[in-house]
């Protein structure tokens, strides 16, 4: 800040010429005032001064900024007494609107022969400036508070390390931004409270330092923040696979080994590292832990072992939750191959696997040493760990239409331990316990339709085959049912609990038809309204204490070329007319006439929706779901002249639900929930319109407005990326990799790029994919078939699409931007922006008109030096974020 006066300035010996002083401080004054217009907003009254006496003249002078208008100076004399300045030597306080800052200019004569130590400023709080003395001359000046580097976060970015020291920023008054040092070289002015560092080798080392500026340019001392460039473990080796689901880890059984560098780094004495055992996880993404024994758990069941055979001896141990934390006393080789393995003496009841069959296990190590003091860290993060012993995925499979039915075989397994086959229907289990034939029948099914139809083997311990799969359609010129178990599907059924007001009285003539409403006491009454179709659609309003509509079903607008729409102050339902007409097919055409279609919308209560949401709350750790707006329990169904009800619950065509919002909800963490009756919790996709969420389901359940907040470890508050990660996870676009954390740093997969995609916008499959190397086992099998058919992913090469492979930019941009075009139905505009990526030649030719696009529409930016960094792999925070900015 090199337009301020000196924060020390000298003076001629013997004494300072007064009013050469006055005009340094005129002179700045109005370049002090400009810069106050940009200071940061006030947390709380302070103050900041320039202010010089000549005790030989009674000359005072200078300037003081406050966030408060009343300002009063005083001069603390060394005997204890203290002289008021007066206001008109403050003379005119000055304000500025945008940031609010007052300030006054010193100038004019108090008592002569003071001898302050110290002046004092009052302006809703007192601070005091100490004096500093040349000759006669009393200087009082802002001292700066030396800042504080709290961490560091980081990440890994193509072979190397992206680095963010972050600090805690000041409340204090005056701020005007930090300086920060790397190296001894000034790199940065920012009044943020980090700043990223690219590219850094690994193993690189780094002297950050950072400092204050104030308003007066003065610059505070430099907090020291060393460290070397965090780095990747080199080769890496999960030992834990080959055991059954829930095994115990057992004496010398060994967990894994890591190699920390590839190069030899020297290391002061001492080393440590942590050790995370989160857990895997199922196809369904819910989450399975590791168990783990604490009383069982000491120092003295583990050992390190090097390549060399040397036994490295626990030195410090500490277990938490599914954390192991070790210290080491003897020197790490950086170069060097390490096995972490359980004693001899272990009991074999510390560790148990995860009681899951799951290809999706995860662990993390973070390994710690230093130079000097100055910290190395070496990082490993082995992604898809296959926990649990796998039948083989059962071969010609078959399925034979028939009337309404289909007729499934499949060859026999030759596992010693087979316990059976497991038989699913679009997703859904069919048979609760494991087969032992290798045939099954399933009947009540619609000619002509396409069916997902799945089996998979399954061992006497539980643990499952990738499933084989199937897309047959029943034929109405099938041979008929053959052999096996059966189970019956369709529409229909009975059920209780929806009003159907009683016939009273009796009439010489017929009545014409009556809709009736039920309000939430029970009661049913007429609603005195005629119903009108207006461009395809009736719409019937009620009132708000209303909680089912009953409408004849022989009322002409009602018929499948037109939607019906029901519609109170909280709540709207519109319904297709197909739906209408599928519930019209559920009964006889005679038994169509006189009946009822059902609507019914009942409220939830508090506790209702509390003890939906209470089971995900117990199971996930960070979580909070609040109630955030309307929550009903939405049915259609037909109540026939004789009072049978058939409920319709899966559609055909797709309903769209509008729930009133509640004012001050987080519009980012807020969304209409179906709320399951296992304890399960489903975001609808939808959009947030005027007050209202709308969105479109396949089902009618209980459906509620929920704010969903989940916090993970490793994501701080201050992070680039939390607001996204937490809307994202709300939204169930994302997960983390545990209930606990969520590694942002870590690279993410075409294949998890594509799901967040399909997921994001809703899509689901209607086939089973065309990519040779995605089978129909993995979890992500459907959502990579569903962006494939909207157009936004394509393979590698041919017909593969290499999905375990890291995404780039370059194709993480691409597919972002073939989404944006999907969802918004606008074309591509690639035009050339304004200011290219410098490394725009080195985008792929295929890929520059998406990138193109991003860059216009200010959904990708530029990294250090404007660089696009096509050929870099994403990271999971930097793919959440892209894909919350659609």
């Amino acid at each position: 800040m090199k337009d301020f006066p000196n924060s020390n300035p000298t003076y001629p010996p013997g004494g300072i010429i007064l009013h050469n002083i006055l005009r340094k401080i005129s002179a700045s004054l109005a370049v002090l005032m400009l810069l106050a217009l940009s200071a940061p907003v006030l947390t709380y009254a302070a103050s900041i001064l320039k202010v010089y006496y000549n005790a030989s003249t009674g000359e005072i002078s200078g300037v003081i900024y406050s966030d408060r208008e009343d300002i009063s100076l005083s001069l603390d004399n060394t005997d204890g007494s203290k002289v008021q300045v007066p206001g008109s030597v403050i003379g005119e306080v000055y304000h500025s609107n945008s940031a609010h800052i007052y300030w006054a200019k010193v100038n004019g004569n108090i008592a002569t022969g003071l001898i302050p130590g110290s002046a004092t400023v009052e302006a809703g709080d007192i601070r005091q400036f100490n004096a500093s003395v040349t000759g006669d001359v009393y200087s009082f000046d802002n001292k700066v508070t030396t800042p504080y580097i709290e961490n560091h976060w980081y990440r890994f970015l193509n072979k190397t390390t992206m680095v963010a020291p972050y600090w805690l920023t000041e409340d204090g008054f005056g701020l005007a931004h930090y300086n920060i040092y790397d190296n001894n070289q000034l790199m940065a002015s920012t009044k943020s409270y980090y700043r990223d560092f690219y590219n850094l080798p690994y193993n690189s080392l780094h002297r950050f330092e950072l400092t204050s500026v104030d308003l007066l340019g003065h610059e505070s001392e430099r907090y020291s923040y060393p460290m070397y460039a965090p780095s990747l473990v080199p080769e890496g080796k999960v030992l834990l696979s080959g055991k059954k689901r829930g095994a115990a880890l057992m004496p010398n059984d060994e967990m894994l080994a890591f190699r920390p560098s590839s190069q030899h780094l020297d290391t002061d004495p001492g080393f440590s590292f942590q050790l995370t055992l989160p857990g895997a996880q199922a196809a369904d993404f819910s989450h399975f832990p590791y168990l783990f024994d604490a009383n069982e758990i000491a120092a003295s069941d583990f050992e390190l072992a090097d390549d060399s055979g040397r036994i490295y001896q626990v030195d410090y141990f500490n277990f938490e939750d599914d954390t192991f934390h070790f210290g080491f006393a003897g020197q790490l080789n950086t170069d060097s191959m390490y096995t972490l393995r359980l004693s001899s003496t272990a009991s074999g009841k510390e560790i148990h696997l995860p009681d899951i069959n799951s290809r999706y296990g995860w662990l993390y190590l973070y390994l710690n040493s230093s130079k000097d003091d100055v910290p190395y860290t070496f990082d490993y993060f082995p992604e898809n760990i296959s926990l649990g012993l796998f039948p083989d995925k059962p071969t010609g499979f078959a399925a034979a239409p028939g009337n309404g039915t289909l007729n499934l075989t499949w060859n026999s397994n030759t596992e010693a331990d087979l316990d059976g086959y497991l038989v699913w229907l679009d997703g859904q289990l069919l048979t609760e316990s494991p087969i032992h034939q290798t045939n099954y029948l399933i009947q009540g099914l619609q000619n002509g339709k396409n069916y997902h139809v799945n089996v998979a083997a399954v061992n006497k311990a539980g643990d499952q085959s990738y499933q084989a799969y199937l897309f047959p359609a029943p034929q109405s010129t099938g041979s008929g049912t053959v052999g096996g178990g059966s189970n019956t599907g369709g529409g229909g059924g009975g059920g209780g609990g929806i009003a159907s007001p009683a016939t009273t009285g009796a009439a010489s003539t017929p009545a014409a038809p009556v809709i009736t409403v039920v309000d939430t006491a029970g009661v049913a009454k007429p609603l005195g309204t005629v119903l009108n179709s207006e461009n395809g659609k009736t719409t019937v309003s009620v009132a708000s204490d209303i909680k089912q509509l009953l409408l004849p079903a022989g009322l002409v607008p009602i018929d499948k070329n037109n939607a019906l729409a029901v519609v109170k102050d909280d709540l709207s339902i519109q319904i297709p007319g197909g739906v209408l007409d599928q519930l019209k097919g559920l009964v006889p055409a005679e038994a169509w006439k006189d009946a009822k279609v059902s609507v019914e919308f009942s409220p939830l209560t508090s506790e209702e929706i509390a003890k939906k949401t209470d089971a995900i709350t117990a199971k996930s750790s960070n979580t909070i779901i609040t109630s955030a707006g309307a929550a009903f329990d939405i049915g259609l169904s037909l109540i026939t002249a004789d009072g049978k009800v058939t409920k319709l619950s899966k559609l055909d065509l797709p309903v769209t639900l509008k729930l009133k919002v509640n004012a001050g909800a987080d519009g980012n963490l807020t969304g209409i929930y179906y709320l399951g009756d296992q304890g399960d919790l489903q975001y609808m996709p939808g959009r947030l319109d005027n007050g209202f969420w709308i969105a479109e389901t396949s089902h009618f359940s209980p459906y509620a407005v929920l704010q969903y907040s989940k916090t993970f470890s490793d994501i701080p508050a201050a992070h680039w990326a939390a607001a996204a990660i937490q809307s994202m996870v709300a939204k169930q676009v994302v997960t983390g990799t545990s209930d606990k954390a969520f590694s942002p740093n870590q690279n993410v997969t075409r294949a998890e790029f594509a799901a967040f995609i399909a997921r994001s916008l809703g899509l689901k499959s209607g086939s089973a994919g065309s990519f040779t190397d995605v089978a129909s086992t993995k979890w992500y099998a459907g959502e990579i078939a569903a962006a494939a058919e909207a157009g936004i992913v394509s393979g590698t090469s041919g017909s593969s699409f290499a999905p375990d492979q890291p995404i780039t930019r370059q194709e993480m941009v691409a597919m972002l931007m073939k989404a944006y075009v999907y969802k918004n139905k606008t074309p591509l505009n690639a035009g050339e922006p304004e200011i290219k990526f410098t490394d725009y030649s080195a985008i792929a030719a295929w890929a520059r008109p998406y990138a193109s696009a991003a860059q216009n529409l200010g959904l990708v930016l530029g990294q250090g030096g404007n660089k696009f960094n096509p050929l870099k792999n994403a990271t999971r925070a930097e793919a959440v974020q892209l894909i919350s900015k659609l």
